[in-house]
């Protein structure tokens, strides 16, 4: 558990903090003329017992996703957003793997709970911290409070909640959640089927938000395509080609996780870890060295250098945020194991991705933009605080 949900002394009633506390359908604005106001998906609310019974998503089932969904409802229940679903799940995983439970650790003997929230006052008393929806709910309006949630990367808002050791613990745990918030609000492979029964029938188990958003908005979340910590190779730009058949005006970044894999008997820095997809969109490449995935919104995010043999997708297949898709390779021209990201706003609906600054307009190939200043339009940082920027 890593000692979080630890330090926080939060004074809920306060004016500041209720002040927080009234923010409750969330808007988006993000600096420059780039981008446009963006209004999130609302959290629908899920079916607790069907969530029970609904096929494991990433390893997680039965009290582990009805946890899941109480966690869901609450946010529902304060008006938050998916993205604040997501945020709770993902702390949850962190710190119990959503699990109820009555015990702390070493640096925390009093905590309890999913959040693993202590006896300090701030979380209630001991029945209300064992409550799913009641730890559930004051972990929300803690999040509420911290200044500017919504637009911080996530693991970093957790931490300022629970205070833990490592404020990058809990990234490890957005796929996930993402998935299990995807599939529980009726996403691609919702079940209300045991994960016994051999004939799941798709079904949605949570009442659906308002139609899906536009303008700088991920109707799945937008996730890191890596295990993090992850450090940048390459920049975006021109640059000296690396070797023989590399671009020298790159439209891209490069990726290497710290964290290397087993792939098809190759070994290596970051060689054979997963890949995932940003976000939920159709595989239109898988050829190559190549793997695209273009968004509902008509850009087409593109994970190069993986081998065929380790693309766990193929053209025409629907993929959801988080989703993994194949693994880091160095097929092409490359000289090592690495991830070039790239994104391509061709055919783009979204008015904010659209009016990014194109690769053409200074000296590079069609319809390509700056990855971070993509991401950044979802709320997410790609080479954070620890991500380091190097050249090889």
């Amino acid at each position: 558990m890593k000692g979080g949900g630890k330090g926080l002394l939060i004074l809920i009633g306060t004016p500041a903090a209720l002040m927080g506390l009234m923010v409750f359908l969330v808007v988006f604005s993000f600096g420059g003329s780039a981008a446009a106001a963006c209004t999130t998906m609302t959290g629908g609310s899920v079916d607790v017992d069907a969530a029970a019974q609904h096929a494991p998503i990433d390893g997680f089932s039965g009290d582990q996703l009805k946890n899941a969904a109480y966690i869901m409802n609450s946010a529902e229940s304060l008006g938050l957003t998916q993205q604040a679903q997501v945020i709770g799940i993902m702390t949850a995983i962190g710190e119990s793997t959503l699990q109820v439970l009555d015990r702390g650790d070493a640096v925390g003997p009093d905590s309890r709970g999913l959040f693993q929230q202590r006896s300090n006052g701030a979380w209630g008393s001991y029945e209300d911290r064992m409550d799913p929806t009641i730890s559930a709910t004051n972990f929300f309006k803690a999040l509420q409070a911290v200044e500017n949630w919504e637009t911080l990367e996530p693991t970093i808002a957790i931490h300022r909640v629970q205070i833990n050791q490592d404020p990058f613990h809990y990234r490890q745990y957005q796929p996930a959640a993402q998935n299990i918030v995807t599939q529980l609000s009726g996403g691609a492979g919702g079940s209300t089927t045991s994960p016994a029964s051999s004939t799941a029938t798709p079904t949605p188990l949570a009442t659906p938000g308002t139609a899906a958003p536009t303008n700088g908005c991920s109707a799945g979340g937008t996730v890191l395509p890596l295990t993090a910590p992850f450090d940048q190779t390459s920049d975006y730009g021109p640059r000296e080609s690396p070797t023989a058949g590399a671009s020298s005006w790159h439209p891209a970044y490069d990726y290497q996780t710290r964290v290397s894999g087993a792939s098809a008997g190759r070994s290596g820095y970051s060689c054979g870890s997963p890949i995932y997809a940003s976000q939920a969109g159709t595989v239109t490449v898988a050829a190559g060295y190549t793997l695209s995935i273009k968004s509902a919104e008509g850009y087409t995010i593109s994970y190069l250098h993986m081998y065929p043999s380790d693309m766990t997708v193929g053209v025409g297949d629907a993929v959801s945020s988080g989703q993994e898709i194949g693994k880091i390779g160095s097929n092409g021209p490359s000289t090592g194991c690495h991830l070039d990201l790239r994104v391509n706003t061709d055919g783009s609906t979204n008015d904010s991705v659209s009016a990014l600054p194109q690769s053409q307009t200074i000296g590079g190939p069609q319809g390509y933009v700056d990855p971070e200043e993509f991401y950044s339009l979802f709320g997410v940082t790609l080479c954070g605080e620890d991500c380091e920027k190097k050249s090889f």
